[in-house]
């Protein structure tokens, strides 16, 4: 999918409606921004780690300073 393409569709997806003029100005500066993206995922020495925090519903809170 080309850029110009993907911008239409998150713009449609959002509501918001650009002219001629503007989708000339997005594109490549939403060019840049998926590859300043895709660079943070791209770091081979955190491959295997899970930086996500998780809710869980059924966990205990400890009073630690005790």
């Amino acid at each position: 999918m080309d850029d110009l393409t993907m911008v239409r569709g998150l713009l449609d997806a959002a509501g918001i409606t650009a002219s001629e003029a503007e989708l000339a100005a997005y594109v490549p500066a939403y060019a840049g921004q998926r590859a300043s993206l895709d660079a943070l995922y791209d770091v081979p020495e955190a491959r295997y780690t899970d930086p996500a925090l998780r809710f869980r519903a059924g966990a205990r809170t400890e009073d630690w300073a005790r």
